[in-house]
């Protein structure tokens, strides 16, 4: 049996790359989230990586959370026993599962985690880093955002750009709906572009420069967070429907701050560069909680279950938080 974690070097740069986004087959069903849990302290603090971490993500069956760090590596975690378990390669047999990664040598990567973690699709063709890649609806489609000012959808059974759209400003994030693709950019715009064409349809105005971009679960809400220390949560159904959430001491601290909607659409999520994790309340608009327990916090994720939350950090720490 092997004991080691699951660790695979990506790239010979220093900022190699970000997960982006976990798959899953329909054999493995979501469970529906009737109530996010809140966090309130920390469970499990682990030092994760060598350097800063600057991506994490649960897998859509909340059991599995991969980070990916500065040190140019992306690492595998179980957290069924409520606490995160280095993932051992003897651990997980083949389930289906794909990981999809943006990377800063101009690629992005997909893998499928077996008994040996194998690379199964580099995609090749943007001319600057990645910095943003997604799975589309569609299967065997991904699309990815990049410093080159251009979005492209990929065929994974040719590893081919199938079709590329142009935009004036760099591409800090993506997000898929159904029948778009929904993209941030450094020019304080959200644009939507048609998903079968990559052809932009709409152009949304931003508090700031945007970092990050997430989606609720029923893919009617928008949440941007942007440079100006702001989270703009934004209805897809009233474009002009929006909300704006700060708080005292509340600092996005770079250019790829992810902040998350809760698998209920009841609560916003962010770090900040004074280490702590700020949680705002939809409904009230209010701080619901501020989380100290960090350095300057890259980026957070909530568990699709809202079982679990995790934030990470700049000083290569991953914290799983506690609702009680």
């Amino acid at each position: 049996m092997c004991l080691s974690w699951k660790v695979l070097d990506l790239s010979r740069k220093r900022r190699g790359h970000s997960v982006r986004s976990l798959e899953e087959d329909l054999l493995f069903p979501v469970g529906i989230c009737l109530s996010a849990r809140v966090p309130v302290r920390p469970l499990q603090v682990l030092e994760a990586h060598e350097q800063g971490i600057n991506a994490v993500r649960f897998s859509f069956g909340s059991d599995l959370l991969a980070t990916g760090g500065t040190d140019r590596v992306i690492k595998l975690w179980d957290v069924r026993a409520g606490k995160a378990a280095p993932v051992g390669s003897a651990d997980r047999p083949g389930s289906g599962r794909r990981i999809l990664a943006a990377s800063h040598n101009k690629s992005a990567l997909l893998w499928k985690p077996k008994r040996v973690f194998v690379g199964q699709v580099t995609l090749t063709g943007h001319s600057r880093k990645v910095t943003a890649a997604r799975f589309t609806c569609v299967p065997h489609q991904v699309v990815t955002g990049s410093t080159d000012r251009t979005v492209r959808l990929w065929d994974l059974n040719r590893a081919a750009c199938v079709q590329q759209g142009e935009v004036a400003s760099f591409c800090s994030d993506l997000v898929c709906s159904d029948s778009s693709i929904i993209s941030g950019h450094f020019d304080c715009k959200i644009r939507v572009w048609d998903s079968r064409t990559v052809n932009c349809v709409q152009e949304l105005p931003s508090q700031g420069r945007v970092t990050s971009l997430d989606l609720s679960s029923d893919r009617r809400q928008l949440l941007s967070c942007c440079r100006d220390d702001c989270l703009q949560l934004l209805d897809l159904r009233w474009t002009n429907d929006r909300m704006c959430f700060r708080a005292d001491g509340f600092k996005c601290g770079g250019d790829s701050t992810k902040a998350v909607i809760s698998p209920d659409g009841c609560y916003l999520a962010a770090g900040s560069t004074d280490g702590a994790v700020y949680i705002w309340n939809v409904s009230t608009g209010g701080l619901e909680a501020r989380l100290p327990d960090h350095s300057s916090i890259t980026a957070v994720s909530w568990s699709l279950s809202g079982e679990h939350f995790v934030s990470v950090d700049r000083s290569r720490r991953a914290v799983l938080w506690s609702d009680i």
